[in-house]
């Protein structure tokens, strides 16, 4: 089987990546079943060694968009392919991230002091049907409380679904936040779809 170069590619940046981050490979054996403790435990120790002492001596995690990007990517999820992960650079880098079968919504992830921000796009108000735009901002009113881990927004003339967590919060939360928030979508789009243009 030829391999595909843009696989190797991305293979070696994520291994450049990882040294320029102090991290080093290890080669260990274990049975099959242990592969996911394995790799949570390497998420774990990631994120320790990024840690910092505050003005108390107490250590605080200071967790950057290239330590959640390394994360994210030694996730069962994302080796396996139902979630794909790019860093977007910029004046504030992001990761945009992309789940299996709801790949017309990516989630925008956007990491700060104290939080991890996960955005999603929806609709616009000119996808409303006219005169349905108060009615459908009634509904996801009141479907803002039942929602798991997710909530409603209007940005300028934008419906967006989000979520937040703590900087601090496991790679298994993170990974749990992303694909719960792709399922609200799906679900949103199917709860609101007779208020929108088909």
């Amino acid at each position: 089987m030829v391999k595909d170069p843009k696989s190797a590619e991305r293979q070696q940046r994520l291994r450049e990546n990882k040294r320029a981050q102090g991290l080093v490979s290890m080669q260990v054996w274990v049975p099959a079943w242990g592969r996911k403790n394995i790799r949570d435990l390497e998420a774990r120790i990631c994120t320790q060694s990024s840690t910092f002492k505050d003005k108390d001596g107490q250590h605080m995690g200071k967790v950057t968009t290239d330590d959640l990007m390394s994360q994210l990517s030694a996730t069962e999820e994302v080796i396996n392919g139902e979630i794909t992960i790019q860093k977007i650079d910029g004046d504030t880098p992001v990761i945009q991230a992309i789940v299996q079968d709801v790949d017309e919504f990516p989630i925008m992830i956007s990491v700060g002091d104290e939080q991890v921000l996960m955005i999603t796009d929806m609709w616009g108000v000119d996808e409303i049907i006219e005169g349905k735009e108060s009615e459908l901002n009634a509904v996801l009113l009141r479907a803002n409380l039942p929602m798991p881990l997710s909530a409603f927004s209007i940005m300028g003339e934008r419906h967006v679904i989000f979520g937040s967590l703590s900087v601090n919060s496991d790679v298994n939360e993170m990974i749990e936040e992303i694909t719960t928030l792709a399922n609200n979508i799906v679900d949103a789009l199917d709860y609101c779809k007779e208020y929108l243009r088909a």
